[in-house]
Order: C-alpha cells, then sequence, then structure tokens
C-alpha cells in the first residue's frame, strides 16, 4: 500500500523531558539533534527568539475522539480535536518553543513537551504573522494552568 502523505523526520529529540518525576517544560532546556543532511537548514534560525517544533507522538497507542482532559471527572467531556492530548488520528504534536541556541546539528530549546526519541518533523520560525491578540479558551483549560501557577512569562499573559 502506498503513502499519500509520507513524512520523514529532519530530526530527534535527543534530550526531552523525563518520562517520570515533575519538570518545569517551561524551563527544562531540550536538545534537537537535526539530520546532518537537514543541519544546514538551521542557518538564520538564531536571529528568532522562539520557532514552532513539529513532532511526532511516537509512542502513543490507539485514538480517541472524546475525553475528559488530564482524566479529570471535574472538567467536560470534549473531542480529541478540542485538546492537545496524544491519541489523535495523526499523533502529530506542534509546540511553541523559546530557542536557547543554535549549535547545528543541534538546536537547544525550551517549553518543548517531548520525550527523548521523539521524530522532529518539522521547525519553523515563529513571527509576526502567528501573533494571535484576542483569543479565548474554555474554562476547564483556565482552571488547569491557574492550578500550575499559570504560564512562563515568555508565552504571555491570558487574556481572559
Amino acid at each position: 500500500m502506498s503513502c499519500p502523505i509520507c513524512l520523514r523526520p529532519i530530526g530527534v529529540v535527543e534530550v526531552g523531558l523525563p518520562r517520570f518525576g515533575r519538570v518545569d517544560k517551561y524551563s527544562f532546556v531540550s536538545v534537537i539533534r537535526v539530520y546532518d543532511e537537514y543541519a544546514e537548514g538551521l542557518a538564520g534560525l538564531d536571529d528568532y527568539s522562539h520557532a514552532f517544533v513539529l513532532w511526532y507522538f511516537h509512542e502513543t497507542r490507539g485514538v480517541r475522539l472524546r475525553l475528559r482532559p488530564w482524566g479529570r471527572e471535574d472538567f467536560p467531556e470534549v473531542g480529541i480535536f478540542a485538546t492537545r492530548f496524544t491519541q489523535r488520528p495523526n499523533p502529530l504534536a506542534l509546540t511553541i518553543v523559546k530557542i536557547v541556541e543554535v549549535d547545528p546539528p543541534r538546536l537547544r530549546v525550551m517549553g518543548l513537551d517531548a520525550w527523548s526519541g521523539s521524530p522532529v518533523l518539522d521547525i519553523k520560525p515563529y513571527d509576526h504573522l502567528d501573533v494571535v491578540n484576542e483569543f479565548r479558551t474554555p474554562d476547564w483549560f483556565e482552571e488547569f494552568f491557574k492550578s500550575l501557577g499559570g504560564l512562563p512569562e515568555w508565552l504571555g499573559p491570558s487574556r481572559r
């Protein structure tokens, strides 16, 4: 059977979030190892402060179309497309990261919520076209992040 959309990783998360224990992903420095054949594509990325990393949930199993976020009974059941959870029809992840260092073939970033070994599919710079000044999120989402003490300053203030 042929693949209608075939993607090849451009690299791998060499140092990702630990699987066990609580770590602040916003201050943890992850390392992405870009494969040699794509390493020159990192040229100029150090002129940006942030980037998008598109990566693959390589260890997810199965698809769930409805769930309660974080398994919490006090949150409403929602569809998978109203979450960022792993059990998706196409287990792709998109994370905005803060660039710490570009040292080809490695990229050091903060805020990446991938485990070591996760395939990286693309890296794109964050720029003015990506800023949304007015947005909304559901109450359960706001409640969850307030319980964590809020978001890091570099992600910007909540708009609620």
